[in-house]
């Protein structure tokens, strides 16, 4: 009987067990009632046992005013490739495959020259850290301190020279144990080699650049060089019209949401130094910080990212941008037909029964048809780039067919 169950366990304690189970079913039934989108973990403020009462506060998804998206414009973008470009591709190619060579004469190092030197480092006349043998340096190209260039190109090979090199905090990584120190630095260049330039012709471009000719190899960068022009000029373009449209937008976001997007952040930023080969602990001392300071100084893009995010999603809805199962059939087939023959009925079913590959099309398709549909509100239904690459038509093949009937 209810009168012997509170004479045993007191009415209070009761009451406040019936409480909890209802509290759950109340808050949910009140989630609904008010159709929110709780963003967090809710907490309660205050609790009237008996009857009972209770006040929950719970972070939910942000009203986001996009504000006059509508009246953003910009410019169209040049993509056009500026003069000197394919040539300055080329003479890179050049320099990649042309052999090192002793120079004809013993001089000193200058420019362009691959240096090969042993490196002492002092402090006060003692040993501040192991010595260097064999150091290999091509100047202008890899990274050398500065003081130190201008030493080795005092020297031949067989000869030595010594710096004195200040450290500033401004002019290394945090953590480097060279930071406010004068450290003497002793340089032997052992061994100097200058490149034997190829000449660039049609045989250049047979054994170094699978082409027939020297013209093929110049179309071949110019091409590539032009489509990613064209890609770089319009995704900023897109991001100039992104930037405009958050800045007029309103919205709060909860401090829930923020901390999944820095999760979210911290979570990539772990996968890609692990691909790496660096362990997560290591980063983190290379940097000079902690996990929670670096999260800290992300926080900010993290925002921005996230901000952009809700703006655009908010916009589409108004926009009604979909991608109907049509759609995705639709590109689904125009990948398959640019995958191997042989391999397109299997490529099909791979996409057409895997969810997850569907989502990945799906969200690909949404994107396109959201910035497209930014590009048109933007330009007006004009183009966002000019003079950008595009692709040749292909040739028409006349085919003579002989029809025999039977």
């Amino acid at each position: 009987p209810r009168t012997m169950v509170e004479r045993y366990f007191g009415r209070e304690m009761v009451v406040d067990e019936a409480n909890r189970a209802l509290m759950d079913d109340l808050y949910r039934k009140a989630i609904e009632q008010e159709d929110l989108v709780p963003v967090g973990e809710p907490e309660l403020e205050g609790i009237e046992p008996d009857p009972l009462q209770f006040t929950i506060v719970v972070p939910v998804y942000p009203t986001v005013d996009p504000g006059d998206y509508t009246s953003v414009r910009v410019e169209p973008a040049d993509a056009a490739l500026e003069d000197g470009a394919v040539d300055e591709v080329l003479e890179g190619l050049r320099k990649q495959q042309s052999p090192w060579v002793d120079p004809a004469e013993p001089r000193t190092a200058q420019e362009g020259d691959q240096i090969i030197v042993d490196i002492a480092i002092a402090e006060d006349g003692e040993e501040f850290q192991s010595p260097t043998e064999g150091a290999t340096f091509e100047l202008g190209e890899t990274t050398f301190l500065a003081e130190l260039v201008e030493l080795v190109k005092t020297l031949k090979p067989g000869e030595s020279g010594n710096v004195d090199i200040e450290f500033g905090e401004e002019r290394l990584d945090p953590g480097d144990p060279r930071i406010g120190k004068t450290l003497t630095y002793t340089l032997n260049l052992t061994g100097l080699k200058q490149r034997d330039l190829l000449e660039l012709d049609d045989d250049f471009a047979k054994t170094y650049a699978s082409a027939e000719t020297l013209d093929e190899v110049k179309d071949r960068i110019r091409t590539n060089l032009h489509v990613e022009k064209t890609r770089e000029t319009r995704t900023e373009a897109v991001n100039s019209i992104v930037e405009q449209i958050v800045a007029g937008a309103t919205l709060e976001l909860p401090t829930p949401m923020i901390e999944e997007q820095i999760d979210r952040q911290v979570q990539r930023a772990q996968r890609e130094v692990g691909m790496q080969g660096i362990p997560w602990e290591g980063f983190l001392r290379q940097i000079g910080q902690t996990e929670a300071e670096w999260r800290e100084e992300i926080r900010p893009s993290a925002i921005e990212t996230l901000t952009s995010s809700l703006v655009l999603r908010e916009i589409a809805e108004k926009e009604g941008i979909e991608v109907s199962e049509t759609d995705l059939i639709a590109e689904i087939e125009q990948m398959v037909t640019r995958t191997d023959p042989a391999q397109q009925d299997q490529t099909r079913q791979a996409y057409l029964g895997n969810e997850y590959l569907r989502n990945v099309v799906r969200n690909e398709l949404y994107d396109q048809k959201l910035t497209q549909r930014l590009i048109d509100i933007a330009t007006e239904g004009g183009e966002i780039v000019i003079n950008g690459y595009v692709a040749p038509e292909p040739e028409a093949v006349e085919l003579d067919l002989e029809i025999a009937y039977a």
